[in-house]
């Protein structure tokens, strides 16, 4: 079969309208072909967040022109693995769903158990399991809806190969490839594809299901050229500006890093997502006994001002650290991709790259404190406001 098996992909023309806003970008192209080729009647996602994965689904099923009816599930506030998000993100994923796909997608803002009797069972062509990764979340999210898959349909599993910060997909993927035919891309985060029971399967899938073999080998080296030319743009448009008009621009990921060592560590990090334009209080609950020797603090944000109002840290004992003036805010180290501006009332950040970092002062919390949370108020602005 050899380079027959790349001539016919419909993603060999395809860009992504949506990509860079979460850890889909790699298997884009892929889930493209795969509605192209399957040409599901119902396709249904549990666990959407900014629509990275389904609006690529929807996107195959509109210029590859299927009959598919698309229901994406999510409560849309987040989870101990996502971070909790405000509504702007529902309100911004539910506005781009009625502009570009309404005739045919629905977006259901449930827990995924009250979903389940919206589809009879046998019924999905195509299921997308990307919800919390707890390994007990994902077992139980599988037990139940796995009788909504038809049988010859599939499955597809994300963040398969991810094993810190409490992920558990791997260890049902494990589990679950002894039961039936599938396939594991080694990309990115890794992405799992699964038959239910048997059925014919278009070529494409044939090569990957039976891999190693001459088209599958050349079907992964193609996926992941597609990825690293999608990674280079985000890179390009980082570097250009640009990233500023993209989807990621709307909104911005508020990270916080605790550490009893003094390194900071991705696996030892919190987060939560805001929109824009608006003064916004969030918190975000550090794990019990977290360490503050010291909090760092990251923007995710493409090129913001970021006005912060106050920095408190606390927990049922009482307040910890506040800084809402002068002396404290002056107390705070800038580091990164970041500049501190002046400004009167507020800690005014101007981001000027990726990876802008603020230091707070070493803070001794006692360890009788089970779980600290840091709360911030804050207005992160496209540009730099006039007050």
């Amino acid at each position: 079969m050899g380079t027959d098996v790349l001539a016919g992909l419909a993603s060999r023309s395809f860009q992504p309208r949506v990509y860079g806003v979460g850890a889909w970008t790699d298997n884009l192209h892929f889930a493209y072909d795969l509605v192209a080729l399957l040409k599901p009647r119902l396709l249904v996602e549990l666990g959407t967040d900014r629509g990275e994965s389904y609006f690529c689904f929807c996107q195959s099923v509109v210029e590859n022109r299927i009959g598919t009816r698309c229901f994406a599930v999510d409560n849309w506030r987040g989870d101990l693995h996502a971070g909790g998000y405000d509504e702007t993100t529902f309100e911004q994923v539910s506005a781009y769903n009625r502009q570009n796909y309404a005739n045919f997608s629905t977006l259901l803002r449930s827990a995924f158990d009250a979903a389940l009797a919206q589809f009879a069972d046998g019924a999905i062509d195509l299921l997308h399991l990307d919800g919390l990764h707890t390994e007990e979340a994902v077992r139980h999210d599988l037990e139940r809806w796995l009788p909504k898959l038809r049988a010859g349909g599939f499955l597809l599993m994300h963040d398969v190969l991810v094993r810190n910060r409490g992920f558990g997909v791997w260890k049902v993927w494990a589990d679950l490839i002894q039961r039936g035919r599938a396939f594991t891309f080694q990309i990115g985060p890794g992405l799992g594809v699964w038959q239910k029971g048997e059925g014919s399967l278009p070529p494409m899938l044939e090569s990957l299901f039976t891999a190693p073999n001459e088209s599958g080998d050349l079907l992964i080296e193609y996926y992941r050229r597609k990825a690293a030319r999608l990674q280079q743009e985000i890179t390009q448009q980082w570097q250009d500006g640009s990233i500023r008009q993209t989807a990621f621009a709307q909104q911005t990921i508020v990270q916080v890093f605790h550490t009893h060592d003094g390194a900071h560590r991705e696996e030892d990090s919190v987060f939560a997502r805001i929109g824009h334009e608006s003064w916004k209080e969030i918190s975000i609950s550090l794990p019990a006994r977290s360490g503050a020797a010291p909090l760092r603090i990251d923007f995710v944000s493409a090129f913001t001002t970021i006005d912060i109002a106050s920095i408190v840290v606390g927990s049922s004992a009482g307040e910890h650290y506040r800084a809402d003036g002068g002396r404290e805010f002056g107390a705070i180290r800038v580091e990164g991709d970041g500049k501190r501006e002046p400004h009167d009332k507020s800690f005014r950040l101007k981001i000027t790259g990726l990876d802008p970092q603020l230091y707070l002062p070493i803070l001794n919390i006692p360890e009788t404190v089970e779980q600290p949370v840091v709360t911030l108020r804050l207005r992160i602005s496209s540009v730099t406001p006039n007050d």
